[in-house]
């Protein structure tokens, strides 16, 4: 799919819509934005940031073991869920 101009523009006008993409999800199906309607980007944007919790939730879960781990002396070359497991905090 091809960016229009007005799209275009739009990125070029406001840095922030810069990673503004051209298609968005909408009810399990593709639409471009240029197509979309307020509410259509409303249930898009739904989509996303449940995509960005759950990575999110997945970075703030590995920090967690890394600490942990850390904490349990653990070194770069250890087994992480060997060395947490291993520890009172880790059980």
């Amino acid at each position: 799919m091809t960016v229009s101009r007005k799209l275009e523009s739009l990125r070029k006008r406001h840095y922030a819509l810069e990673a503004l993409p051209a298609v968005v999800r909408v009810s399990d199906a593709e639409m471009a934005v240029e197509d979309a309607t307020l509410d259509d980007i409303a249930f898009a944007m739904l989509g996303v940031e449940a995509e960005y919790n759950a990575v999110g939730d997945r970075y703030h879960a590995l920090r967690k073991l890394y600490a942990l781990a850390r904490q349990a002396g653990a070194v770069g070359a250890d087994r992480i869920v060997d060395a947490v497991a291993t520890t009172k905090e880790g059980a």
